[in-house]
């Protein structure tokens, strides 16, 4: 006998997953440029090129950006979000997850890389606590 149960996934965290899956599986050939971006009101998401300057306004004017190791991904921010405590530099806003060709122009990402970046914060990622309140951060020391 089969077994034709649909399986439904509970998680929230798979969901997201499948949900960035689903995003960039059909830029496939669509010509649009996707990016992850994160922000400690905002769950890890795919964006377009066209969205970033809304989430960060001066995506790609004043921004700074860190070279993700052993990658060619960069992790764009606002360094006025930059905050300096116990000798360690932590990201208080949000941040997009860019990745540029040879010729240094934005491209989209691929779910390997967004999952590289989700190992990247799950290894940087902590929270500070002044005054009662939670301030999710991103290390980059």
């Amino acid at each position: 006998m089969k077994n034709n149960a649909i399986r439904t996934i509970r998680s929230e965290e798979i969901t997201i997953d499948v949900r960035i899956c689903a995003a960039l599986a059909a830029n496939r050939g669509s010509g649009e440029v996707y990016l992850a971006a994160i922000a400690p009101d905002m769950e890890l998401t795919i964006i377009t090129l066209d969205e970033a300057p809304g989430i960060l306004p001066c995506f790609e004017e004043d921004d700074a950006c860190l070279n993700l190791p052993d990658t060619s991904l960069l992790l764009c921010y606002n360094p006025a979000q930059v905050l300096k405590m116990g000798g360690k530099h932590y990201l208080t806003g949000p941040v997009i997850l860019a990745r540029t060709n040879m010729d240094g122009r934005v491209i989209s990402l691929t779910i390997d890389e967004v999952y590289l970046f989700q190992k990247y914060l799950e290894s940087h990622s902590i929270t500070l606590m002044a005054d009662d309140q939670k301030l999710p951060c991103i290390c980059i020391d």
